[in-house]
This record gives C-alpha cells, sequence and structure tokens, in this order.
C-alpha cells in the first residue's frame, strides 16, 4: 500500500484499517499518486491490479474475511455505522477548515505535503487538498474559505466539534474501545479524527485544547498511536532536526526512508536550480554576443553609407 503523509484523515484511516485487522501488507510511505491510476492516495497493489482509495481497499479486505467490524455484535454494527456518519457531519467540516481553509495553517500543512510528495508534484498537490477543502466547507459549513476571513464563520465549526468530542468522551468512558473490548471501523475514525487535530501542530487550532480536556480521549490517542502506529513514529521530532544522520541507529526505518526521500528531492531541486541557472546564464552570454556583433555591424553600414554618400 503507498501513502505519504500521515497526517492527513483518508490516509490514516486506511492505516487503521490495515493495523488493527493485521492485514499482511507493505506499507510504502513515500508513494507517487500518479503511480495509483487515479492521481490519489492510497491505493493497494496486489500484482498488476490496483484499489485506489479507503472504499475499495475496505470492500476488498471485506471480501478476504479481514473485516475490521468482525467481531461486533449486529447491534454494535449498526451503532457504528450511525456514530460514523454523526461524527462526519460534525467533525469534517471543522477538520478540513482548520487543516486547509485557514490561511495560516495552510502554511504548514502544504509544507508537510510538499516535503513528502515527490518533485515536481509537491508544487500541485498540495492546493488540490485546499481545493477539496473549499468544496466541503461551502456545503457542510456554508461559507467559502476564498472570502475575506471576517466571513468565515469559525464559532459554528468550533462549538459543533467540540459538543462532538465531548459527547465522544462520555460514550468512551472508561472502555479501550467504544464498543466494549473489541475495535470496530467506529474506532478507527474518530482515532483518525482526534490524533490529527489533538497531535498536529498548528498556529491556529482550538479542538486541540478541547481535546486535552477528555483525560479518556488522550489516553485513547496516546494508547493507539504508541501500541499500534509504534514503528511508524511519523510525527517523531528526530525527522525535524536539521542535520540529521540517516544511519543514526534511533531512527526508525520510516524516518530513515523519510529523510532520504527528502534529501533525494534537495537534490533534484538543486540539479533543476543549477541547470535553469546555467540555461540563463549561457542564453544572456549569447544575447550579449549577438547584440554587440550586431551593433558593430549596423554601425560598419552606417559609415559605409555615410562614405558611399560623401562620394
Amino acid at each position: 500500500i503507498a501513502s505519504h503523509f500521515p497526517y492527513d484523515f483518508n490516509l490514516l484511516k486506511w492505516q487503521c484499517l490495515v493495523k488493527f485487522t493485521r492485514v499482511p501488507v507493505i506499507i510504502e510511505t513515500c508513494g507517487n499518486p500518479l503511480r495509483s491510476g487515479a492521481g490519489k492516495l492510497p491505493y493497494l497493489q496486489i500484482g498488476i491490479q490496483k484499489f485506489v482509495g479507503y472504499k475499495q481497499i475496505k470492500q476488498l479486505l471485506d471480501k478476504e474475511n479481514y473485516a475490521i467490524d468482525a467481531k461486533l455484535p449486529k447491534k454494535a454494527k449498526c451503532l457504528s455505522q450511525t456514530f460514523t456518519t454523526w461524527v462526519f457531519s460534525n467533525l469534517n467540516a471543522y477538520y478540513y477548515y482548520f487543516l486547509y481553509g485557514d490561511p495560516n495553517n495552510y502554511e504548514i500543512t502544504r509544507s508537510l505535503y510538499a516535503k513528502r510528495t515527490p518533485f515536481p508534484f509537491n508544487f500541485y498537490y498540495p492546493s488540490s487538498y485546499q481545493k477539496e477543502a473549499q468544496d466541503i466547507i461551502l456545503v457542510m459549513g456554508g461559507f467559502d474559505i476564498n472570502d475575506k476571513l471576517e466571513a468565515h464563520d469559525r464559532d459554528y465549526l468550533i462549538s459543533k466539534a467540540k459538543k462532538c468530542v465531548t459527547t465522544l468522551s462520555k460514550r468512551l468512558d472508561n472502555k479501550i474501545w467504544f464498543f466494549g473490548d473489541d475495535f470496530s471501523e467506529f474506532d478507527a475514525i474518530v482515532y483518525s479524527y482526534l490524533a490529527i487535530l489533538y497531535k498536529t501542530n498548528l498556529p491556529n487550532n482550538p479542538l486541540s485544547n478541547h481535546i486535552k480536556g477528555c483525560g479518556n480521549l488522550v489516553n485513547f490517542i496516546n494508547r493507539i498511536s504508541r501500541d499500534i502506529f509504534q514503528k511508524e513514529s511519523f510525527n517523531s521530532i528526530n525527522t525535524n532536526k536539521d542535520g540529521v544522520d540517516p544511519n543514526d541507529p534511533l531512527l526508525t526505518a520510516t524516518e530513515r526512508q523519510f529523510l532520504e526521500s527528502e534529501k533525494k528531492t534537495k537534490i533534484l531541486a538543486g540539479i533543476g536550480a543549477v541547470l535553469a541557472m546555467s540555461a540563463f546564464a549561457v542564453w544572456r552570454g549569447f544575447f550579449k554576443k549577438f547584440s554587440s556583433a550586431r551593433q558593430y555591424y549596423d554601425a560598419y553600414n552606417t559609415d559605409d553609407m555615410m562614405d558611399e554618400e560623401m562620394e
């Protein structure tokens, strides 16, 4: 399975799907969206066949007896679907606005996407997420992110999201999972939303402190991050430091792969810049030489014409 950015709800959701069900797959964290055939991530490849997006991947896993809700009673399965729809209606617009709609926050998420997307596609894909956010917020939030900041109804999004988090905290109570002793798709969805909104360091994210005040939800997030995503360490401080040695034994495989990918991207960008500058310098030198020659030629012709007129 190919992916490239951990702070993406849809990507984190499918990773929960394969991690919870222990599907034997190899996760590629530096995937190229173009290789999926649909220009999107994630995608699952089996031989030459590709399954793109969460829905297709989940349908395949259900068919192959890796259903994430397999252990849930029938009543809990129905509740899981109902609660999923409710969480989506309360958190989705907030998620998209504060990651891609808020101007200050978007500069952070844009740079994070750009670092993990192969050159030169890192210039295109971040803006595609912002365009998707614009459509979602227009429908679910009731305003256009392209309007002036004063017209953005943030209070409406924040109020709905906080009420949702409070209700989730009461629903979880002291349980390990939302429906008792067994995980469900609902657990994966709640974790995917809350882990991103709680852990992503953004200039403006009022829901983060509200989640922090719900101790059981924080424990829920940290437990899954520690026990299920221990090897990934997507948000490790190691990869945020300058001059990190990719051979550092304390780095995880994913961190090492990210650093190597980032290094390759910088090298390619540097080579491209050098080639562009060299081409410009050659063109400029040729233009100067041509201009000088033309001036000399014009001056020579002018003198000859003056001599001929005098004769």
